[in-house]
């Protein structure tokens, strides 16, 4: 009886993955690396798409169709980060690093991607990671290969905010802001979780 019991489980078991992987289909656009995905809160329908190549994609019927969005910064440059500003989703950031070595960059538009500009503060930085305040969406956090930067007016000016030269705090890989309290900052790097308090 035991042993009947314990083929059924395991039965049970080894169905189990094949019908949750039933649901998953592939989507395009095809030949290229899907490293960063974001959809528009405004409309749900907008999915961009980060790949190699410096190439943005667009999908505006959730991801059956896709054609090219922008090309931003050189052919050696992977999009990592994709955010749209919930409070204007016409204002999209996006930030990545080049393959080929250092550098990378930070671009934002304010007009639903018609025109593109790469703020100074993070001009050729090779950024891993990006998100945005949900309590104050003025409020970004890039992690870079140096360090953390942030800006308080929606990406348009930049400051580090780890110390320079810190041989611990770099090669950042993800952050996360609290959603109350923006001055709550997670990081984690290639060996470490941070978090600052303020």
């Amino acid at each position: 009886m035991f042993f009947k019991k314990l083929s059924l489980v395991c039965a049970l078991l080894f169905l189990i993955p094949i019908a949750g992987s039933a649901e998953w289909h592939s989507m395009g656009p095809y030949g290229g690396t899907a490293r960063a995905l974001a959809y528009n809160p405004a409309n749900p329908d907008q999915i961009l798409l980060g790949a190699a190549g410096g190439s943005l994609f667009e999908s505006n019927d959730s991801g059956q169709h896709w054609h090219p969005f922008a090309h931003l910064g050189s052919d050696d440059l992977m999009f990592k980060s994709i955010i749209f500003d919930y409070s204007n989703p016409d204002t999209i950031f996006v930030a990545g690093w080049n393959v080929s070595g250092t550098g990378g960059g930070f671009f934002v538009t304010r007009d639903a991607g018609h025109s593109w500009n790469e703020p100074a503060g993070l001009k050729g930085k090779s950024i891993q990671a990006l998100a945005v305040a949900e309590s104050n969406p003025r409020i970004l956090v890039a992690g870079a290969l140096d360090g953390l930067y942030r800006s308080k007016d929606s990406g348009n000016t930049w400051e580090r905010i780890t110390p320079a030269g810190n041989s611990k705090l770099k090669n950042f890989e993800s952050v996360a802001i609290d959603p109350q309290d923006p001055q709550i900052i997670y990081a984690g790097t290639w060996h470490l979780p941070w978090k600052t308090r303020d």
